[in-house]
């Protein structure tokens, strides 16, 4: 047993089997209740990955506008917002079969994402393994973490890809610059992009410095800025099914923007010590206060100091220190990052490395007689105790929300079609994935086509009313039929001949057919949003919409598949040379 114990890779395995057991354990009250975790952004994520997976299923494939989500309305969302990582998030649906097991799936998996890609971050970086765990299970239990868990807020998908992306960063240090480094970056900058685009801007703040104080000190400059820049071609190729509609739509039509946050330095990083397990813990505080220590005590090599640096630096941006709302009276695009505590997360994973490093440097000191490590230890496991108490108390928490009478938190612009809360947790463990979107809605305005440009940067303008009267709460929706067939989205109703909207929303390369005639752009009438305008026959009518993509997009979108390919066949040649 000492002899397999003793093994490098034995221990990295048990160590992942131990990650493993945590990321169950940490979903330990959602298993022993069966309740589900319902936060602020719930219905407009969970209906991106049910629009998905009844494409998947029915064999109704549409790229761009939603057919069976978002009240089937032929909203542009997911082709704007990860559409990959939607596919498969919809294909875990329909393999998970209701609500609950998906959530219950997703949640283990970015804790047990998390926690492994932090552990493979260190041990590259020669932490030893006992330190590794700790540091990963505790990274997989704070909040900025779990709040896909508890909020299904997107961005915290991030959390397992930035681990990932320092890890990258910390090779442009190293004395010589690889093809399997560059392989590398635009594997990790492809990822950040197929899944969430702002995560790639908080990757290219990580990337920055590193590269910078590399390409200053390395000997072989010319290497590392081609294979730098070869990557950032790889993964703009890898990632044309991304950016590219993201651009065409874009440019084609004038689009609200998601929520804008014009007072952002509410949404920045405070400490609470009442509530620990939420924004700045006392445990992630104790991160910074660890480290900060262990800059002035001990001695720091060039990663660690570079790291450290960077680390605090984001930490500074993301707190109420920067003045936020001056810098974004002045340059209103920056409003893009919404809230500035994000920027935390990117800090959180740079600290522990830093204060991994300084930890190794203590231990290696052989000055002292005191073995080190019954200090460290200690210390680090009553953290992660900390850490974990935090996360189960807030599970317990969220837990009453939905025992009580509202089921979530947040219902703020959620409309419920029923009161009967019974028929509402029970929509959610049901087989038939559409049945919680029959009965809960919520006003939300994300990428609908306005009549002005203006109309996408007017304070005064609330488009979540024009929304609710056109989608949710349109008084025709009680008359209309509504199927997917051939890829296009059929409604059907009888009319008296007056004029109508009708809960479709239209972008530019929509294509409207009205009774059997094909209509142009001119023809088309809409309201401020997007929302469709006809003059119907008196009798039978029958509307069908789909969207006409260009043909360069499909030209970007088969460049991606064979750069993925090309990408996939390079690294199976390399390992097996």
């Amino acid at each position: 047993m000492k002899k397999f114990l003793a093994n490098y890779k034995n221990q990295l395995f048990i160590s992942l089997m131990l990650i493993f057991i945590a990321s169950i354990l940490l979903q330990w009250v959602q298993i022993s209740n069966k309740n589900l975790y319902l936060g602020y952004d719930w219905i407009f994520h969970y209906n991106r990955f049910y629009d998905a997976a009844q494409q998947i299923k029915d064999g109704n494939l549409q790229y761009f506008i939603s057919m069976y989500g978002f009240s089937q309305s032929g909203r542009i969302i997911n082709a704007l917002y990860g559409p990959m990582f939607a596919y498969l998030n919809g294909l875990f649906l329909l393999i998970s079969r209701s609500w609950f097991s998906y959530q219950l799936f997703s949640n283990f998996l970015i804790t047990f994402l998390s926690a492994s890609s932090m552990f493979w971050l260190l041990i590259k970086n020669k932490i030893r393994i006992p330190i590794s765990l700790i540091f990963s299970i505790m990274y997989s239990s704070f909040y900025m973490i779990q709040s896909w868990t508890f909020n299904q807020s997107f961005g915290n998908w991030g959390a397992f890809i930035l681990p990932l992306v320092v890890l990258a960063a910390t090779r442009f240090l190293r004395e010589s610059y690889s093809k399997k480094d560059l392989a590398f970056l635009a594997f990790v900058m492809t990822l950040a992009i197929q899944i969430h685009v702002l995560t790639v801007l908080f990757s290219v703040i990580i990337l920055i410095p590193f590269f910078v104080f590399g390409f200053l000190h390395s000997k072989n400059k010319k290497t590392l800025f081609m294979y730098t820049f070869i990557a950032a071609l790889a993964t703009i190729f890898m990632t044309a099914n991304v950016w590219y509609p993201l651009l065409e739509v874009n440019m084609e039509n004038q689009l609200m923007r998601p929520a804008v946050v014009w007072n952002m330095e509410n949404h920045a990083v405070r400490l609470d010590l009442f509530k620990p397990y939420k924004d700045f813990s006392l445990v992630v505080c104790l991160l910074f206060i660890g480290q900060f220590l262990a800059a002035i005590y001990s001695k720091m090599n060039i990663l660690n100091r570079l790291t450290t640096i960077t680390s605090f630096g984001l930490f500074a941006l993301s707190s109420k220190v920067f003045p936020w709302n001056d810098i974004t009276d002045k340059f209103p695009s920056i409003s893009i990052i919404q809230f500035p505590g994000r920027l935390l997360l990117p800090a959180v994973v740079l600290i522990i490395l830093a204060l991994s490093l300084s930890m190794e440097t203590i231990l290696d000191n052989k000055g002292t007689r005191i073995d080190k490590r019954i200090i460290i230890y200690p210390i680090l496991f009553l953290m992660l105790l900390g850490s974990v108490k935090g996360h189960m108390d807030y599970s317990n928490k969220e837990l009453q929300n939905w025992k009580g009478t509202e089921l979530f938190s947040s219902t703020k612009n959620v409309i419920f079609k029923t009161k009967d809360l019974e028929s509402l947790r029970n929509s959610f463990k049901a087989k038939d994935l559409g049945a919680p979107f029959r009965l809960i809605k919520k006003r939300n305005s994300d990428y609908l086509p306005v009549a002005d440009k203006s109309l996408a940067y007017d304070k005064e303008f609330h488009p979540y009313g024009k929304q609710k009267r056109t989608i949710i709460e349109n008084p025709i929706n009680e008359k209309l039929t509504k199927k997917v067939k051939n890829h296009q989205l059929v409604i059907s109703w009888r009319s008296n001949g007056e004029e109508t909207l009708l809960p479709l929303i239209i972008y530019n390369r929509t294509n409207v057919v009205v009774n059997g005639e094909q209509l142009d752009n001119a023809q088309i009438k809409t309201n401020e949003i997007g929302g469709l305008i006809v003059q119907p026959q008196k009798g039978e009518n029958t509307v069908k919409i789909s969207y006409k993509a260009s043909f360069v997009f499909y030209y970007m979108l088969f460049i991606s598949i064979l750069s993925w390919f090309l990408f996939a066949l390079w690294q199976i040649i390399r390992v097996l040379k």
